[in-house]
């Protein structure tokens, strides 16, 4: 039987058509597909530029101020007579010369790297232990972090200053009354370790609750089930926590790690309420170390020149997070 023509054009051949111009449902193909995957690879960049302009234009004079001023000799002499005495690098020459520097330098990364692996530590059991406890401790200890966290720096070192007083400090008190030990007058600030130690306290103690609230809310965008079917496979608490939670929150812990690493480079409150860089300068970092050089003995010039290598030691680990938040957009793309 032979089939009518209607004059309608054949349906395979209008599929093959369609198929072979445009897939089905407007998806783009050729230049529209790599347009379109071209503007997603930049999407992460529009989005910081507004945030670009706004601290260029807060920064820009300053820092520029900062590096002329590197430039010239600038002492308590040329500061009151306005003389402006161009140098060259000698300022840096000066600087990169001294030992003291180096020391400085390294000692403030290596405090900053301890920090940051405290805090880490310390913010992520505390996140972990907010996922298990019930709604109102979990309210009350959300409220006490963000108490800390709200404390101005000034006032929390005076508060941990005060603790570990020699005379009348609670911490002396306790371990005299808990343990044989007699500090009833022991000093914290004699020597170059428990000095550190308290100072790191303060600054760990002030970064845990962001640090703690930001995993919080990454482990409540978890699933349930996940953990449910890790248990159901015999993991335990240790196991699913390195094979379940840490790959789901590394984006964050990134962030996190650039961060935290930021503010312990620039530690300068804390440091010249508790210790002051004492004793003999062993607890010196580079932010108190270029404040003394400048407003202690007046080389402002010399001071400005450290002060821009710290600028620059700060940008290195701003770069690595900006890179990291670029890189979670486009994983998230």
């Amino acid at each position: 039987m032979d089939v009518l023509d209607t004059g309608q054009p054949d349906v395979d051949s209008a599929l093959a058509t369609t198929t072979v111009g445009a897939p089905l449902g407007g998806a783009p193909t050729g230049p529209a597909r790599r347009h379109r995957r071209r503007a997603g690879h930049l999407l992460p960049y529009w989005l910081l530029l507004p945030s670009v302009v706004v601290l260029v234009g807060l920064l820009a004079y300053p820092l520029f101020s900062l590096v002329t001023t590197s430039f010239r000799r600038l002492d308590l002499r040329q500061l009151i007579r306005r003389q402006t005495i161009w140098v060259g690098t000698a300022n840096y020459r000066a600087i990169l010369r001294d030992h003291e520097f180096w020391v400085v330098t390294l000692r403030t990364i290596v405090f900053a790297m301890v920090c940051v692996a405290a805090t880490l530590l310390a913010g992520t059991l505390v996140a972990l232990l907010m996922r298990r406890l019930g709604r109102g401790m979990r309210l009350l200890v959300s409220v006490g972090m963000l108490l800390a966290w709200a404390t101005p720096t000034v006032s929390a070192a005076t508060v941990f200053k005060w603790l570990f007083d020699e005379q009348y400090g609670v911490v002396n008190w306790l371990v005299t009354e808990l343990t044989p030990l007699d500090w009833s007058a022991h000093s914290w600030f004699d020597s170059k370790w428990p000095a550190f130690f308290v100072l790191g306290l303060c600054v760990v103690w002030q970064a845990i609750p962001f640090v703690a609230l930001t995993l919080y809310a990454g482990l409540t965008s978890i699933p349930e089930e996940i953990y449910e079917a890790a248990t159901i496979d015999g993991a335990g608490a240790w196991r699913q926590f390195w094979a379940v939670t840490r790959p789901l929150l590394r984006p964050i812990f990134l962030i996190l790690i650039s961060l935290s690493l930021i503010w312990d480079l620039k530690v300068f409150s804390q440091l010249y309420v508790i210790t002051r860089g004492g004793p003999s300068r062993s607890t010196l970092l580079l932010n108190l170390y270029t404040y003394n050089l400048g407003f202690g003995v007046s080389r402002f010039g010399v001071a400005a020149a450290a002060a821009v290598i710290m600028v620059v030691i700060t940008f290195i680990a701003t770069a690595f997070y900006i890179r990291t938040m670029i890189r979670v957009g486009e994983e998230a793309l």
